[in-house]
């Protein structure tokens, strides 16, 4: 069963700093799944745009990154920032794919380092 038949995210809450938030749950059952889950995602990935995965481990989170960064003209291999928090691959125009995973993170830690590299990207956070 695939659930994304019809989703269409409203153009009027994306694309600026100024964004409210945009929600949407998707079960994933295969892999054509994530394919067309990214293509829908792609239009609306630009500069200083948060896209946030949530899901338990293992559950494809790096698998749908990948399908977004081959739909955004990235040829690298995408590997999962899971140890060292933050992969960076250059996209058109002078800005970044950002893809962190702060499953490691602590209360603790500051984020202020990454708030510096996250500006004016696109990010993706796990």
């Amino acid at each position: 069963m695939v659930l994304l038949e019809g989703f269409e995210p409203p153009t009027t809450c994306l694309g600026n700093k100024h964004s409210i938030p945009l929600s949407y749950k998707s079960t994933v059952k295969k892999m054509t799944d994530y394919e067309k889950l990214s293509q829908l995602l792609v239009p609306f990935l630009q500069p200083n745009t948060y896209l946030i995965l949530q899901g338990k481990l293992g559950v494809g989170k790096t698998t749908l990154v990948r399908f977004l960064a081959k739909n955004l003209g990235i040829a690298e291999k995408i590997i999962s920032p899971t140890f060292n928090i933050l992969q960076r691959y250059p996209l058109k125009n002078d800005y970044y794919l950002n893809h962190f995973d702060f499953f490691r993170l602590t209360a603790a830690d500051t984020l202020d380092f990454f708030s510096e590299l996250a500006t004016d990207n696109l990010n993706i956070i796990e």
